[in-house]
């Protein structure tokens, strides 16, 4: 699996917006990652923040124990980190056992949406709240760091936030809540209000001087066995996979126009580094071809006992 992680850098670089060619052997030497999400990368973060436990079969194949990721062990920020050398990332909101954040930082949250929270949403949280926790972070850090010694080798230095890769796995949740309520060109039609938020928050973690960006697209929602369970009881509105067309629809769409923003922020921001990863396609060819990978079914019919989702 480091391997694979180690592909998937690999592949994001050769998918950096603005078509420059990648070196042969790109350098992934940060000396800290500050990760924003949802749950595809929440180490922690929702539990902390007070919310229902998690249990088994959460964390049950590699740590054992439920770690408070949305899964049964690591995530794609773990092997990512993992590949890189680097520490897994403890969330933001932790506190217990002494969490070391010189690596970086989590401020991912499951159920966590790109536009502000409303009276509806799963979670308080959204991608505004995170780059504002990070602000906090960052000025804490400060003053710890003029302090002393005393918490160096808990904290990044100052220069790591600059230095640092600025990671994001976020939008999933703005596009699949909206179809309990709307329609699919609804949906479709409130993509530039989402990225428009997506776009101010890059923005305003540039002026603080992010200077590298590793941004994962949306994958294909439709294939989440939870909205397979919804919305595809019609079999004509499956797609050939047999995952719900109109949610794959809107997916492809938002992340056309997220190419579109990173290929413009990159004119923009001078200095920058900014890397667009095609998830979709990488999880849409694992679905297709999951019997290439040792999975017994597609990841999509992956339920519990009781034939949840």
């Amino acid at each position: 699996m480091r391997a694979a992680a180690a592909l998937l850098l690999a592949a994001g670089v050769l998918c950096l917006v603005g078509g420059r060619a990648a070196s042969a052997s790109p350098d992934f030497d940060y000396p800290a990652a500050f990760n924003f999400g949802d749950s595809n990368s929440d180490t922690g973060g929702r539990i902390a923040a007070g919310f229902e436990p998690m249990p088994p079969p959460y964390g049950s194949t590699f740590f054992g124990a439920p770690s408070g990721r949305f899964s049964d062990g690591r995530l794609i920020l773990d092997f990512l980190m993992d590949a890189m050398d680097m520490p897994f990332l403890n969330a933001y909101l932790d506190s217990l056992g002494a969490p070391n954040f010189r690596a970086g930082v989590n401020f991912a949250q499951a159920g966590c949406s790109i536009t502000p929270a409303s009276a509806t949403s799963v979670s308080p949280f959204s991608f505004g709240l995170q780059i504002k926790q990070f602000f906090a972070f960052k000025e804490k850090v400060t003053r710890l760091l003029s302090q002393g010694d005393r918490y160096r080798r808990y904290i990044p230095q100052l220069d790591y936030f600059s230095k640092g890769l600025y990671m994001f796995d976020i939008g999933q949740n703005d596009l699949a809540g909206q179809f309990y309520s709307r329609t699919e060109d609804q949906v479709i039609a409130s993509i530039p209000t989402i990225l428009s938020e997506f776009e101010t928050g890059l923005k305003a973690l540039y002026d603080q001087g992010a200077r590298k960006f590793w941004i994962h697209n949306t994958g294909p929602l439709g294939c989440l066995p939870q909205n397979i369970d919804l919305f595809g009881k019609d079999p004509t509105q499956l797609d050939e996979l047999h995952c719900v067309a109109k949610h794959n629809r809107a997916a492809k769409i938002f992340n056309l126009q997220l190419h579109a923003l990173c290929t413009k922020l990159r004119g923009q921001f001078s200095g920058a580094n900014i890397t667009y990863v095609d998830i979709y396609s990488i999880k849409y060819a694992l679905i297709g071809n999951y019997s290439r990978y040792d999975l017994k079914v597609p990841p999509k019919h992956a339920v519990d006992t009781e034939g949840h989702p």
